[in-house]
């Protein structure tokens, strides 16, 4: 099999790239950058949004893993950042279609659904949360997921591409578990969490509220985006060494849902090579949230207002639900920060 994977020396494509190049594939990588560092693969530099270069690029593959893309609102200013996502997916799934491949995936985000760069406080219908969940983005990053997934279904009804977007969570290599102390970092949350719990009711809801506040204010400044990082404003106001505070603005709007690379690349080597046709967007992650922590109390804590459950939620089940990647491709988690 040829595939191509543009993307191919980032974070979730590296390891994909060596899963391919393993399985004996014929992969072909492109990228912005000059050069590549990956053995096996056959490299070109390609810009995503020349049209002519991505087409040259596809000739003679079986499959696309578009996996190219700007990762959030604050590296770029937010005209360059969706052009680049969205003109670039574009671009990929018509050379495809030109081309007549009809397998493509694409990394689409758990922001797709609108949340952890929003600019207010999203109210959700119920958790687990699920793709039939409304999206509701308000932020230019967010909505340039939402758009390649409009994309990729624009493509199934046009040209038979059947595919998956993957809404992928935070996305962990070995490397950042180890470095960044992930399982130590997450247990002193949740020890933080569970002392929480031991104040009196009242003094509970007034440091809620006030870390809500806080929090609803920064994001109705949108200080997650572009201009605020260039100003400072970014960086003033959305570090603090307050968990309670980091829990409401970060961890909250991510729902502690992770993925590691093990397990993306195993969902991306499967979406290629599973039988299904249509367009599917799928949330994947792990089975549990990161702070391995009883679900109901965090959603007791963080999403108060939100008593209708999907299906019922037991121990630290995750808050985003991987079912129909389960039923479509057979993605089943096989990592877990312990």
């Amino acid at each position: 099999m040829r595939v191509l994977i543009t993307g191919g020396q980032g974070r979730v494509g590296t390891p994909v790239s060596q899963k391919f190049v393993a399985n004996g594939w014929d992969v072909r990588v492109i990228s912005v950058e000059p050069k590549s560092a990956l053995d096996g693969v056959s490299y070109a530099q390609c810009d995503i949004l020349d049209y002519d270069a991505v087409r040259e690029q596809v000739k003679g593959c079986d499959a696309v893993v578009h996996l190219a893309a700007i990762p959030s609102p604050r590296s770029h200013p937010a005209p360059e950042m969706f052009n680049i996502n969205v003109s670039g997916t574009y671009n990929i799934y018509e050379a495809a279609a030109q081309a007549g491949i009809k397998r493509v995936v694409q990394a689409s985000s758990i922001n797709a659904l609108g949340c952890f760069w929003g600019d207010d406080d999203r109210r959700f219908e119920y958790f687990p949360i699920d793709e039939d969940h409304p999206n509701y983005t308000t932020d230019g990053y967010s909505f340039s997921k939402e758009v390649v997934e409009d994309i990729a279904a624009y493509y199934w009804r046009r040209d038979g591409i059947s595919g998956t977007s993957f809404r992928f969570p935070a996305v962990w290599t070995q490397d950042i578990v180890a470095l960044g102390n992930l399982s130590e970092r997450f247990a002193e949350k949740r020890q933080f969490l569970q002392d929480f719990l031991n104040l009196p009711k009242s003094e509970q809801e007034q440091q809620l509220a006030d870390a809500r506040a806080t929090a609803l204010e920064g994001r109705a400044n949108r200080i997650l985006e572009y201009a605020a990082s260039q100003s400072g404003l970014s960086a003033k106001h959305t570090f603090s060494d307050d968990p309670l505070w980091s829990a409401y603005m970060h961890d909250r709007y991510n729902f502690w849902a992770y993925i590691h690379t093990d397990d993306s690349t195993q969902a991306i080597e499967k979406a290629i090579t599973a039988d299904y046709e249509g367009s599917h967007p799928l949330f994947v992650n792990s089975d549990s949230n990161s702070l391995n922590m009883d679900t109901e109390i965090l959603l007791g804590l963080f999403f108060p207002d939100v008593t209708k459950r999907a299906k019922p939620i037991q121990g630290a089940d995750t808050l985003v639900s991987f079912d129909k990647a389960r039923d479509l491709i057979g993605y089943e988690p096989t990592w877990r920060l312990s």
